[in-house]
């Protein structure tokens, strides 16, 4: 499904939204992002949004793994280093 009011990410965003780059040499294809946002009322919300070539199920796997990464990684700030004991 492609949707008709698709605009370049930098336009939706604005120029003072920036990111990390890509490592070099590697090519941008798809991809998902989560963007807390004030709403029209001042209230802090969320938006998501998908490129049109990623489908649900790749969608859900993607968000997944990241999910479990990011996990790991706060759960290793609280376990205690193997020097301390």
């Amino acid at each position: 499904m492609v949707d008709e009011d698709a605009q370049p990410i930098g336009r939706v965003l604005g120029d003072g939204f920036t990111i990390s780059p890509l490592p070099d040499g590697w090519t941008a294809l798809e991809g998902v992002i989560l963007v807390k946002c004030l709403d029209v009322d001042g209230t802090p919300s969320w938006a998501f949004r998908h490129t049109s070539g990623l489908n649900h199920e790749e969608t859900i796997g993607a968000l997944t793994v990241q999910l479990d990464l990011m996990r790991d990684e706060v759960s290793d700030l609280f376990r205690p280093d193997d020097s301390e004991t």
